[in-house]
């Protein structure tokens, strides 16, 4: 549905994009996810058309649109200010769009009934958008943007302005919504969790390039960089030297810790890797066993966050390590007591420093 072939944006001297490559799957729901600054608005502009690419082709659905105006393309955008008429009536709002295309008024009716209808705001069709919760009022915005049957739908952090109770429900609503449209949605997002929940594919942006992009499960469980390691979730980062390695395994010294590591890159002696492992992939005893990846630990800190307990433990280097786990292991402990952490070494991710390092 969309198409971006070496697309290049400057501001300036600056790359706010550079040659970005991209193909987006009609039917599709695609997140665009990264920090501020990482170029992801600028592209979302560029293929809504308020941004005109330095380089570069755009397509959507066949047709090429570099020097189409935004208003003839067929696409609609819907921001985090939603931008209503305070003025008109909820209807009013989502027809306004329609009445400058000058479609018939039955035509009119019937499609902001259907609109409403999908948002679930059918019964508030003759309020005023003041009267309506910040959730309600950006499903006026969607619904002004659906109404006028675009091929591709572009939420610019839509739900950025709303609580975290209420974005989490819109988050489930507005996936739903999507499938029921069948309509290709590309979204803007710096929050992470929101990215997971939505998705069909994230692409992980990064100084307006692409780190990797795949499916969320893909994203979280084998990331492709150390950057998206770090910035997908939680994780703990150990930077070490590879000690000896076999075609499976690898043995990574860091700290004076010995761990064992997956040679999923034909790892030699003496590289320098980076290896992350997830908190909930840790397990955490009171007692030493005999398991892979057996590391001690004193206990710093707990943090209780409902459906577990955030575990933080400090190695003798002074290095922090998260870990999750339950409350009942730490009955028998106290801040500044030995833990013992072990994980699978199948469950860490490894990725090279393209540095040698003699020990």
């Amino acid at each position: 549905m969309v198409r971006l072939e070496n697309v290049s944006k400057k501001f300036g001297n600056t790359y706010a994009v550079e040659q970005l490559n991209l193909d987006i799957k009609t039917g599709e729901f695609l997140t665009l996810l990264g920090p501020s600054g990482c170029g992801k608005t600028t592209t979302l502009r560029m293929i809504a058309g308020f941004e005109k690419p330095n380089e570069g082709n755009i397509w959507i659905n066949g047709e090429k649109v570099d020097k189409v105006e935004p208003y003839n393309r067929e696409v609609n955008t819907v921001f985090q200010s939603y931008s209503l008429f305070p003025h008109m009536t909820v209807a009013e709002n989502v027809a306004f769009g329609l009445k400058m295309k000058k479609v018939s008024k039955q035509e009119i009716a019937k499609r902001v009934k259907e609109a409403l209808e999908l948002v679930q705001l059918a019964n508030f069709a003759d309020r005023k958008p003041k009267k309506l919760s910040g959730g309600q009022q950006q499903r006026i915005a969607i619904a002004r943007a659906i109404v006028n049957n675009p091929q591709v739908l572009l939420l610019d952090e839509p739900l950025g302005a709303l609580d975290l109770k209420l974005r989490k429900q819109m988050q489930l609503e507005l996936k739903q919504l999507q499938e029921e449209l069948g309509m290709t949605f590309i979204y803007v997002t710096h929050d992470q969790e929101e990215a997971l929940t939505m998705s069909d594919r994230i692409v992980i942006m990064n100084q307006g390039k692409i780190e990797q992009m795949g499916l969320p499960d893909e994203i979280y469980e084998k990331p492709a960089t150390k950057f998206v390691a770090d910035f997908i979730g939680e994780t703990n980062l150990f930077e070490g030297t590879v000690m000896d390695a076999n075609p499976s395994f690898a043995t990574m010294k860091c700290g004076g810790r010995h761990i064992s590591i997956p040679n999923t890159g034909n790892f030699s002696k003496n590289e320098r890797v980076y290896m992350s492992i997830r908190p909930e992939k840790i397990h955490v005893s009171a007692q030493a066993g005999e398991e892979d990846n057996l590391l001690s630990a004193t206990l710093k800190d707990e943090i209780y966050i409902g459906s577990v307990t955030k575990i933080i433990g400090e190695f003798p280097d002074g290095q922090k390590v998260i870990a999750h786990g339950s409350r009942d292991i730490l009955k028998s402990c106290t801040r500044g007591d030995q833990l013992y952490l072990h994980w699978e070494p199948a469950d860490s991710v490894v990725f090279e420093m393209k540095e040698k390092m003699e020990v």
